[in-house]
């Protein structure tokens, strides 16, 4: 696919899959080559990740990483529970890292599908039915993301911001909901309401799931799409995947 198409894909509909040769030299050479051809600039550190308790606790020195970190712990046949819907970037604020890529090395057994959500469409739904709900998720004290790192001093690595909003001439998200986030119902009104839409029909019509084959690339807009993986188990050589997040979105 010509790149001005690929990132034409990417925009508007949020992700695209490709073909992405895999190399066990450097893993990480295809996530700058793919970057470079879609107009981004250098990999992301997110701001989690330059924290020094965080980097001594977790060894997270580059903006790049493998998902698991450290492969050589799975045992065979192992079994990883699925994640909650998230966006990358947990103290980021809203909008900060706008394009995510997901390289598939070695697939799961069975499982493993990442799980994409459009959070922004799902927004619109709730506005056309509740506008109070809605106008909740844009208060500046909507959603508190945290981090839970052992050995890391938790008071600085927490943010509290909306939900979603515009930044760059663009609608998007951190719409995030899992053990990392604490929703503040108590301090914005309606705001309950607006997180029972999301836990249940705001999914219905808004979500797929992508199961990559070893080589297969999945690059998304971070900023408009919420995600997860879903839950896997490993064969005989456990999955693996590499990442890299870019603060950029791609250009046509």
């Amino acid at each position: 696919m010509p790149e001005k198409n690929l990132a034409s894909e990417i925009n508007e509909r949020g992700y695209a899959v490709v073909s992405a040769p895999t190399n066990n030299h450097d893993p990480f050479a295809v996530h700058a080559a793919t970057a470079r051809t879609l107009g981004l600039s250098d990999a992301y550190l997110p701001l989690l990740y330059r924290d020094k308790e965080v980097r001594a606790a977790v060894g997270q020195v580059e903006p790049y990483n493998e998902i698991p970190r450290n492969t050589a712990t799975v045992e065979p046949w192992s079994e990883t529970p699925g994640q909650s819907y998230h966006v990358d970037g947990l103290l980021e604020p809203l909008g900060g890292i706008k394009t995510t890529i997901l390289h598939c090395l070695v697939q799961a057994h069975s499982g493993g599908e990442t799980e994409l959500l459009d959070s922004c469409a799902a927004f619109a739904d709730l506005q056309e039915i509740d506008e109070p709900s809605a106008q909740a998720l844009l208060d500046e004290a909507a959603l508190t993301r945290f981090a839970t790192i052992p050995g890391a001093s938790p008071q600085h690595l927490q943010t509290t911001g909306p939900v979603f909003g515009q930044v760059d001439g663009e609608f998007v998200t951190r719409f995030s909901d899992g053990p990392t986030e604490r929703w503040n119902t108590g301090q914005v009104r309606h705001l309950d309401t607006a997180l029972q839409h999301f836990r249940g029909p705001g999914l219905d019509t808004h979500r797929v799931r992508i199961r990559l084959s070893p080589g297969d690339m999945l690059i998304f807009r971070n900023d408009r799409l919420s995600h997860r993986g879903c839950p896997y188990q490993n064969g005989a050589e456990p999955r693996r995947l590499t990442r890299s997040m870019y603060s950029e979105r791609p250009r046509q």
